[in-house]
């Protein structure tokens, strides 16, 4: 019986052989890199999302759930197990509990988490508001004015004010000492207080208030939080025209995305002839087509 024997390859097919493999495996990695590179294109990746009872959507983003595309850098939002939403990047840590949305415009209420304790050690080195300033935010007139005046000296030249009420520093660094809490009115020209007798150290945060509230008031004043204001580019235009709202990371700004390209204004044209960027230089640039 004839033994088997090892089966030759002629040279000829083996290379033959090996080009397809080596091609296969080229083809794969390529579609592989695509699929990678692709960025989202489903016109739902931008829906609203809830976080507790909180709905949010253009042009808050909310992160982990929606793409970075979704809204502007500086209304990033996130969502804790609990269910509590807070602005992303803020240095202190800012709650939000309401949020209104207008057409360009709007409203939210933030609590300052950070200070909402009272603890004289945060609340009288800095104003609690001040990195709002950064962002593309305002404090609503709306607001009246929590003030702290400590380390007062020379109280004695004349009697505290009534609308001084004593703030609890137990806690505090021992360096700080005649505490005090003042609730003054909101940012019109007619709202006047007491000049402060003697020298204080002063710091303010803004606060929405209710009827009757004191400076007394001022840890419940606090959790309460207070009123910003906000503007974005008009959404709704976009939709209404077929489009859908999103936003340049590159550059932080406004675009809306069409059917056949990106708009080269806030709506998509209906000739067709919508694909191209208001932005120079950005001719080439690649964009995704929702």
């Amino acid at each position: 019986m004839e033994q088997d024997r090892p089966m030759h390859i002629p040279a000829a097919a083996a290379v033959l052989c090996s080009a397809t493999l080596l091609l296969t495996a080229v083809l794969a990695t390529h579609a592989q890199n695509t699929t990678m590179t692709t960025l989202p294109s489903s016109s739902t990746s931008c829906d609203p999302a809830m976080c507790g009872g909180l709905r949010i959507k253009y042009p808050f983003w909310l992160g982990g759930t929606h793409p970075p595309v979704c809204g502007y850098r500086a209304f990033q939002v996130t969502c804790d197990r609990n269910g509590t939403a807070s602005l992303r990047n803020s240095i202190w840590t800012y709650q939000i509990t309401e949020i209104s949305y207008g057409n360009d415009s709007g409203t939210f209420r933030v609590a300052n988490t950070d200070l909402s304790d009272g603890s004289c050690d945060i609340i009288l080195k800095v104003n609690a508001s001040s990195d709002l300033g950064y962002a593309p935010f305002g404090i609503s007139g709306t607001n009246q004015k929590l003030f702290f005046l400590y380390n007062c000296t020379d109280l004695e030249a004349q009697p505290l004010p009534l609308a001084w009420a004593p703030v609890n520093c137990t806690n505090a660094n021992a360096s700080i000492f005649n505490s005090f809490a003042l609730l003054a009115g909101g940012d019109k020209p007619d709202n006047k207080w007491e000049p402060i007798p003697g020298s204080c150290t002063v710091s303010m945060m803004p606060v929405l208030g209710y009827p009757g509230a004191t400076g007394a008031d001022y840890r419940r004043l606090m959790n309460s939080g207070f009123l910003v204001e906000y503007t974005a580019d008009d959404c709704r235009a976009c939709e209404e025209s077929g489009g859908f709202c999103r936003i340049n990371t590159t550059y932080d700004i406004f675009e809306c995305r069409c059917s056949d390209g990106m708009s080269d204004s806030i709506i998509c044209h209906s000739s067709g002839n919508s694909s191209g960027s208001s932005i120079p230089g950005l001719k080439n640039f690649e964009f995704f087509v929702v």
